[in-house]
């Protein structure tokens, strides 16, 4: 944002919520008053302050991190977004000579630490073979902010986006080490803190995406085909009902490999056909050889 005025940030918000003025303000404020905030010409009071941004699934604290951003604030979040675009893309070598350019404004807050290092394990793991590595990463990031989490029972307790974020790659961390029960109790319990948090923002229902895809994973590992399937199709209606699509092919893949382990062959066999030209389509090439190289295997069937 190039004006960081309150009535944008809460502008801006509200757009990425998918809300209208009337649907924010309604219980709060009249849509005038709200109109009025986002332009700049009426100062909120604390309170409706407070009620507008709990409807934005953000709070005060993290309203102040959008609004006193500096020009070298907004350069490392510019870069970072970057790494993060080129990370969902696959563009691994890519993302990782970004990232090295990254460091000279990492150490600016502890927030800016804390994406940073998210930022080094998601390459790492994608890296294959740091599982240890990032763990420990991990763990330190959200040490930065939450000093003494309580891994067994945090559903009520709020957590921001880097937070979420992070709980979501310890659970993938879990499955690459083999500690699959481990991650799907941690899985399990992320769920449940993100549907407790209630938010519209887009963030949250990718991270409820990738999450659902990841613990459909770690239950096919575990021999828990059905609960595997649920899983993938609950990925699956959150990415249709949101409009983000970006996993829905791998989301499908999971789907499909559940439907043959529970003994559906001719099924899986079909999904597995429909998803191959779409993943080449958008260049998700490695992603399409794994669904061939599958159907091979067990099937012995050339896409």
């Amino acid at each position: 944002m190039s004006n960081n005025s309150l009535g944008e940030v809460i502008r801006s918000l509200r757009k990425k919520a998918g809300l209208s003025q009337e649907e924010l303000s309604e219980g709060i404020c009249s849509p005038v008053s709200l109109s009025r905030i986002e332009n700049g010409i009426q100062k909120p009071s604390s309170s409706v302050l407070e009620s507008l941004l709990n409807k934005l699934g953000t709070s005060t604290y993290q309203i102040c991190n959008i609004y006193y951003k500096n020009e070298e604030q907004l350069a490392f979040e510019e870069k970072s977004e970057q790494i993060t675009k080129l990370i969902s893309e696959g563009n691994i070598i890519e993302a990782r000579n970004q990232f090295i350019l990254l460091k000279e404004n990492a150490e600016l807050n502890n927030l800016n630490m804390q994406y940073y290092m998210l930022l080094d394990a998601s390459i790492k793991l994608y890296e294959n073979g740091y599982a240890n590595e990032v763990l420990t990463i991990l763990n330190d990031a959200l040490a930065l902010t939450k000093p003494s989490f309580n891994f067994e029972d945090f559903r009520d307790t709020l957590l921001s986006m880097e937070e979420v974020n992070i709980l979501n790659l310890i659970v993938f961390a879990y499955y690459q080490l083999g500690e699959t029960l481990k991650a799907i109790r941690l899985g399990e319990e992320l769920m449940s803190a993100l549907k407790n948090h209630k938010s519209g923002l887009k963030e949250y229902q990718l991270m409820q995406i990738n999450l659902a895809l990841n613990l459909a994973q770690c239950l096919e590992k575990e021999c828990r085909y059905k609960e595997a399937f649920e899983y993938a199709e609950k990925a699956e209606e959150l990415s249709i009902n949101s409009h983000e699509h970006m996993l829905l092919p791998e989301i499908e893949f999971v789907k499909a490999k559940a439907i043959h382990l529970l003994g559906n062959d001719e099924e899986c066999i079909f999904i597995c056909k429909a998803i191959v030209p779409y993943m080449e389509l958008i260049h998700k090439n490695d992603s399409a050889k794994r669904v061939k190289d599958y159907v091979k295997a067990e099937f012995g069937i050339k896409i």
